[in-house]
């Protein structure tokens, strides 16, 4: 019998805000995999203190993260912004307990066949959510469980290969075509990125939200081509490393090592 969440979503309706559990491991809110039921879920609470609590919890297993205030303007946002994500349930908890709350009772979903029919990827959920998964596991300072590791990285990679990503370019003013195989590459400029060694890598995103939150007001300067990871190599720069994915977000690192590998083996 499905269980009637009317009470509880309203509750939340009427919070002047709400905290989540914020993972610095892939700057975005931390998500669990439900050992019982598989959902893919995150986790709400009514006050700092409960959520610092979790937090401390989640410290002793050796899994960082930290408090986020979310303000009642975004919390609808929030909510929405887990279609991105994959995730399909959210755990609520407050002084009377903890409720479970499918994301879709909460929060409207996205038009897929518009999803799906845009050029430029606006959601990229399935590589996102694996992403985060083999990242939060990845980055723990701990002795990892290398089997369930290397699982991790096949799910993101498989998801990695299919996925469409957004390669940002530079162009003069007469440039109208920027889809990959049709640039002129006299009338462009790639940008890239120089880590604290020197050493450079270029910036490219799994969809629209992610472009936008690492440009910022540049976003209006630049053309976004929407490519394959099999196209990638024909865009590398001169002493370019590789390209560092979703550069905000979850800051993946493909070396042209790892990329070659990934072509070899899976595209």
């Amino acid at each position: 019998m499905p269980i009637d969440n009317r009470f509880t979503i309203k509750k939340i309706q009427k919070l002047q805000g709400f905290f989540t559990a914020f993972s610095p491991l892939t700057r975005m809110p931390y998500v669990a995999c439900d050992p019982e039921t598989f959902d893919d879920q995150v986790y709400i609470f009514t006050t700092e203190a409960l959520c610092g609590d979790f937090a401390k919890t989640l410290g002793e297993q050796q899994i960082p993260a930290t408090p986020l205030n979310i303000p009642q303007p975004q919390m609808n946002g929030f909510l929405a912004s887990l279609y991105s994500l994959d995730v399909n349930m959210v755990v609520f908890l407050d002084d009377a307990g903890e409720a479970r709350i499918p994301v879709e009772e909460l929060a409207k979903g996205p038009d897929m066949e518009k999803v799906a029919a845009s050029k430029i990827p606006i959601m990229n959920p399935q590589l996102t959510l694996t992403m985060i998964y083999f990242l939060q596991e990845l980055r723990r300072p701990v002795k990892h469980d290398l089997p369930h590791l290397h699982e991790l990285e096949d799910e993101m990679i498989a998801n990695l290969v299919k996925a469409p990503l957004i390669l940002a370019l530079e162009t003069v003013d007469d440039e109208k075509d920027t889809a990959p195989e049709k640039v002129d590459r006299k009338n462009i400029r790639i940008p890239f990125i120089k880590s604290k060694e020197g050493d450079i890598y270029q910036p490219i995103y799994s969809d629209f939200t992610e472009f936008r939150k690492y440009a910022g007001p540049k976003a209006m300067k630049m053309r976004m081509s929407n490519l394959s990871i099999k196209q990638l190599p024909q865009f590398l720069i001169k002493d370019s490393k590789g390209f560092v994915l979703n550069p905000a977000g979850v800051n993946l690192v493909l070396t042209t090592k790892q990329l070659e590998r990934i072509l070899k083996d899976r595209a």
